[in-house]
């Protein structure tokens, strides 16, 4: 049993989402460890709910809907939470939730470590309110004692963006419950063209928005399928842009060799049956979609956008990197990974360092830097300063 205060996380709610996965995977694999761990959320609702282990202490700060301020309202709830339980570590989450955080403990005057979760690419937002956010966080980074970023791309954004110095931004990279994902990859997948020997299949998973440029992925397809007409493409994931993508592969001819199943329960199937995995995103943070499609041994070729991309496939040796919305360069990535895939046991091999255990680890070596742990099982006390690489 771990000898500290709680451990907290800060997330908005549990709904689908990169960073509530994240949250929910490390606060449970640090309550596996014996650390007392509280899961704060804004709203207790969302699929994870029924992922969060039975050692989490979910607090549900009950916060109210108000139009226009969203989980700022979570203000007053989240200070007398500070105030009452006063955790020795708090992380928040997203961007928002950080500013959200570090306004509610100055009001609280709580000695809790103010840690702020950075999952994205700073300086890549388009939309008013995004770029508000991060003017907000901007001026209240003082207020946060350590950034944490999940790629070195992010880490030098969050210098560049939030203003602060490198030393105070640590990397941390998100982890990926392989053995799930290789479990859920053997299940079978209801689509007629991953079951076909005959076809060559290329496939797109995430959400169907402007960051993921699937409009890209459609042009860089539609030269593969004119080079190999046996070749189809399936596009997962839902989002505002399905219309317009759906209406594009219309226009380039190719709307009867894509397939947009929607959001998908398990893309793993997909990604164990199909023969490359394209991803053309403009910006990520940690493209979690390559490490889970490596891990079920699927091939990838990726943007080589900011950031994650080229630190996950290690500048290519594990998959091909070519420029942003190079739909020639995308093409022919996947055409000579189509003829020449890297072995499954090398792509699952590398996937393993995303491996939970290998991330809680960098955990508890972060959290020892802030805060005096003991246990029983002779772990010691605070370590020597983390390295912040």
């Amino acid at each position: 049993m771990v000898n500290t205060g709680p451990i907290a996380f800060f997330v908005p709610s549990l709904t689908v989402g990169g960073a509530e996965r994240v949250t929910v995977s490390v606060a449970n694999g640090l309550s596996k460890r014996g650390y007392e761990v509280d899961l704060v959320v804004s709203y207790n609702e969302g699929d994870f709910r029924s992922d969060v282990g039975g050692n989490v202490n979910i607090v549900d700060l009950g916060t109210r809907r108000i139009p226009g301020i969203g989980i700022g309202a979570s203000v007053p709830a989240l200070v007398r939470y500070l105030s009452r339980r006063s955790p020795e570590i708090l992380f928040s989450q997203m961007t928002y939730a950080n500013s959200i955080h570090m306004i509610s403990q100055v009001l609280s005057g709580s000695d809790t470590v103010t840690i702020s979760t950075i999952h994205t690419t700073l300086g890549m937002q388009e939309e008013s309110k995004e770029k508000f956010v991060q003017w907000l966080q901007r001026h209240l980074a003082h207020q946060s004692d350590q950034f944490v970023a999940v790629s070195e791309g992010v880490a030098n954004s969050v210098v560049e963006h939030v203003g602060v110095d490198r030393e105070k931004v640590s990397v941390l990279y998100n982890p990926i419950p392989i053995p799930e994902v290789q479990e859920q990859a053997g299940e079978s997948v209801d689509h007629p063209w991953t079951d076909s020997a005959n076809l060559d299949v290329v496939l797109g998973v995430g959400r169907l928005e402007r960051a993921k440029n699937f409009e890209s992925f459609l042009r860089a397809f539609e030269r593969v399928h004119t080079a190999r007409p046996d070749t189809r493409a399936i596009v997962a994931g839902g989002g505002s842009k399905r219309t317009e993508l759906e209406r594009l592969a219309a226009e380039l001819g190719i709307d009867d060799v894509v397939s947009f199943p929607g959001f998908v329960d398990n893309p793993y199937g997909y990604m164990a049956n199909a023969d490359v995995l394209a991803m053309s995103s403009i910006h990520e943070g940690l493209p979690t979609v390559l490490i889970e499609a490596l891990a079920c041994g699927c091939p990838v070729v990726s943007t080589d956008c900011p950031s994650g991309p080229a630190e996950i496939l290690k500048d290519g040796e594990f998959g091909p990197l070519v420029d942003v919305d190079d739909d020639e360069g995308l093409a022919a990535a996947i055409q000579t990974t189509l003829d020449d895939p890297l072995p499954s046991d090398v792509l699952v091999e590398r996937a393993t360092d995303f491996a939970p255990a290998a991330v809680i680890d960098q955990y508890e070596a972060f959290i020892r830097n802030f805060v005096s742990v003991e246990d029983t099982n002779n772990l010691g006390s605070r370590s020597e300063p983390l390295s912040q690489s």
